[in-house]
């Protein structure tokens, strides 16, 4: 019973996380009052926590506070980023949705919920509320958006491979001897961080931080936030992602859009997650 509340949690999360990039349903979200729109967001964040399991009070009220933020902030603050980059980055790099989500077998995804409650509000409310509105977002990315998107990809990996062999960044990951196994690994690890990790990213470092804080701070700002990952301070991972961090500006700069910045992080994370051992 408990594995079918999870599943209805997170086909409720994805179905809303996706329904983003539909310009039909933002324009028939847009109609509502912001309030309302507000408080059911938060809302459905509470039931899906408690389809996904529940827990404690306490992990209620957390996760429910936090969607609330997300919600609300712009409507009272529309032109103010800092506080909510402030708290997104603290709650995706602390990993609290796994605390806040009680795991109720190992490994099960119970917090990605968690993580996509909170994107899609938050995307919810910078589409709709926030000023500027966030421009060019979607998942399709158009022919200009691929080409560009290869581009800085390609003129990325002499650079990583120049930077990354003299400090040992990674070594080659022994491949699977059937191509069929890794040409569905590599289109795998594609979708998946291209629809979420890399649209993430992307959105707050390239759509939100780039415009008011300039390609250099906001290029070690995404660098500094690779730190943390694996054992702290990961120096040569956040150098490598602080080079990947300005082309990835370079391409969302070439187009004006995230989706061709994506295209460039998620081919990126490919060669790093299905090539090399980090």
């Amino acid at each position: 019973m408990q594995g079918a509340g999870i599943l209805a949690a997170f086909l409720i999360e994805a179905a809303l996380f996706l329904s983003t990039s539909s310009p039909k349903a933002r324009a028939r979200l847009g109609v509502l009052p912001p309030a309302s729109l507000a408080a059911a967001l938060t809302g459905i964040t509470a039931i899906t926590w408690l389809l996904a399991g529940g827990g404690e009070l306490w992990q209620l009220a957390a996760t429910t506070a936090a969607a609330a933020v997300f919600a609300f902030w712009y409507i009272r603050f529309p032109e103010s980023d800092v506080p909510i980059l402030i708290l997104y980055g603290a709650l995706a790099l602390t990993k609290a949705s796994s605390a806040l989500y009680p795991i109720p077998w190992p490994r099960a995804p119970v917090p990605f919920i968690g993580e996509l409650a909170w994107l899609r509000t938050l995307l919810v409310a910078a589409l709709l509320f926030r000023r500027p509105v966030l421009t060019n977002y979607g998942f399709l990315p158009s022919k200009t958006e691929w080409l560009q998107g290869l581009k800085w990809f390609a003129l990325f990996i002499p650079v990583a491979l120049a930077v990354g062999i003299p400090i040992g960044f990674g070594k080659l990951r022994t491949l699977p001897d059937d191509s069929s196994k890794l040409a569905l690994a590599v289109i795998g690890t594609f979708l998946g961080h291209f629809i979420f990790v890399a649209l993430r990213e992307e959105v707050l470092f390239r759509a939100m931080i780039l415009p008011k804080a300039g390609i250099y701070v906001t290029t070690l700002l995404f660098g500094a936030v690779h730190l943390p990952f694996g054992q702290f301070p990961n120096w040569r991972f956040a150098l490598l992602a602080t080079i990947a961090g300005w082309f990835y500006a370079k391409s969302y700069q070439a187009t004006g859009s995230i989706r061709s910045a994506m295209v460039t992080h998620a081919l990126t994370n490919v060669v790093a997650r299905v090539f090399l051992t980090t």
